[in-house]
């Protein structure tokens, strides 16, 4: 068991969830539940207020929990994500694991599974604690794009949103619907981690310079 306190933020769109939760690990001596919070702003004051060893994201909506992480990441010094989630989700975990989380478990896990999680996540030893099928962790070892996540012609309209075009202009210019491109803007969104057309090229763009994307 660590000597500290671990200092700990839970994220989750259900109240009772989080509350239940809040009150199971706040009955270990060595975890302080500091803040529960729902998705927005709550959650980046808390982070901001009391700067959590960790925080627990609810994993059951991906585009929530992307741009969630990535807010968050930006408002905690030097916090760990640890991910619960219903569902075994392989792309958002690659995803994700690309971006730096340490920990992603099914909420079907014990109590004790997740303190034990908890704990060797903030020991800070350069573990990722996984509790995930075994075909999640098979494709883990596949590469269909590259750390990115970026399909081939998510790519091609990120280049196109880089030069200022808008979605019925990549339409035409890549003769496909304009509905077509929406779809896979908002992909591109969910996968970068991007709140606008501007950000999600400024993310692209530092993927590519450090060298994540082929």
């Amino acid at each position: 068991m660590l000597s500290r306190q671990i200092k700990i933020l839970l994220v989750d769109h259900q109240t009772l969830l989080r509350e239940s939760l809040g009150a199971m690990l706040g009955a270990e001596r060595d975890l302080t539940v500091v803040g529960c919070a729902d998705w927005g702003e709550e959650a980046v004051r808390l982070t901001v207020q009391f700067q959590p060893h960790l925080i627990i994201l609810d994993g059951d909506r991906p585009r929530e929990v992307m741009e969630t992480f990535a807010r968050l990441r930006h408002a905690a010094c030097d916090a760990r994500f640890l991910v619960l989630s219903a569902h075994d989700q392989p792309t958002l975990l690659r995803e994700l694991l690309a971006r730096g989380i340490s920990g992603y478990l099914m909420k079907s896990v014990t109590v004790l599974e997740l303190v034990t999680a908890i704990r060797a996540v903030v020991a800070r030893d350069g573990r990722v604690v996984l509790s995930v099928a075994r075909t999640s962790l098979a494709s883990l070892g596949r590469s269909p794009c590259d750390e990115s996540g970026l399909s081939g012609r998510e790519k091609e309209i990120l280049d196109r949103i880089a030069d200022g075009l808008s979605n019925g202009q990549i339409a035409r210019r890549l003769a496909i619907s304009e509905g077509t491109v929406k779809r896979h803007v908002h992909s591109v969104f969910v996968k970068l981690g991007a709140v606008s057309r501007i950000d999600a090229v400024n993310k692209y763009s530092g993927l590519r310079e450090s060298g994540l994307v082929s």
